[in-house]
């Protein structure tokens, strides 16, 4: 199990950058464990997060504002191309919210984490806003956005409906496979003790991103479209990051050392309305994707 782990590991890693892997990568894959391929993919993000391009790239920019939302871009854009690919290359898109064969629905359902939007805004509405620079605000914008892509593209779009192939024909096999991503999406944030050594804090961050992750898992199943989800992840994000903007000043430093629980309050709502909206879904329409997925797979 350890060499199979570092051989699909190692495929994970090459398969962007060489098409002649492309064939026998796929029959490899196919083959896994949808447990397997989580890990793996942890295990790439985990190398692309935590490469050292910061020093690098401090060489061409002197901001430290800049330098890290670039970085960030440029991590986040490889981990989006790399969901991306494998989303296609498993043929994920039916139940992952990327075809047009199934239309979106529901779509006022994506309008319920807006009062996420308020509370960020409202974090920072007494300060002075004179200071900022647009083009700060702008890189803000696109690094949250493509945060929300890249993690939704591999945590709904291809993990979720691996699980939902192993799982969804058995009894509360639906539940297991939205669970089993939001689990993995939240144990990806563990990655943030490489920059934070609050351990609470990025076990609360774990937690509501486990709660956020289930209700986004529903939310695609319910609606069939994966991409407003992506742009609704990456806009509450920018709204939550708009206190580290530079000239804006927070409270951030002293709250830095301190534990809150108050994010996991903030988003256990999410989870409570995902848990609502799973007792609605149509779980025939689920298995009616699953044998189209199996008939191009």
């Amino acid at each position: 199990m350890y060499l199979t782990n570092i051989y699909l590991f190692s495929l994970f890693v090459l398969y962007p950058f060489n098409n002649n892997l492309n064939k026998h990568m796929i029959s490899v894959i196919k083959n896994q464990s949808p447990y397997v391929i989580a890990i793996s993919i942890l295990g790439v993000i985990a190398l692309i997060m935590l490469a050292p391009t910061e020093a690098m790239f401090s060489k061409v920019i002197n901001d430290d504002f800049k330098l890290e939302y670039v970085d960030l871009i440029i991590k986040m854009g490889l981990i989006f191309f790399m969901g991306y690919s494998f989303i296609r290359m498993l043929k994920t898109q039916m139940l992952g919210g990327l075809t047009r064969q199934f239309p979106w629905r529901f779509k006022y359902l994506n309008l319920i984490p807006v009062y996420l939007f308020i509370i960020g805004l409202l974090g920072i509405y007494s300060r002075d806003f004179s200071q900022i620079a647009l083009a700060n605000l702008i890189l803000l914008l696109f690094a949250c956005l493509m945060v929300g892509f890249a993690e939704e593209y591999l945590f709904r779009g291809l993990l979720q409906p691996l699980f939902l192939r192993k799982y969804a024909s058995r009894k509360n096999g639906v539940f297991l496979s939205i669970l089993l991503a939001s689990v993995f999406f939240g144990a990806f944030h563990l990655l943030n003790l490489a920059r934070n050594d609050n351990v609470g804090q990025v076990l609360v961050q774990v937690v509501y991103a486990i709660f956020i992750g289930f209700f986004f898992g529903v939310l695609l199943l319910k609606t069939n479209k994966l991409i407003p989800i992506a742009f609704t992840h990456g806009l509450i994000n920018f709204f939550f990051s708009l206190a580290f903007l530079p000239g804006i000043k927070t409270l951030q430093d002293e709250a830095a050392e301190t534990v809150s629980f108050a994010p996991i309050i903030l988003f256990l709502p999410l989870f409570i309305i995902g848990l609502l909206i799973y007792k609605k879904l149509n779980k025939k329409e689920i298995i009616e994707k699953l044998g189209i997925e199996n008939i191009n797979h």
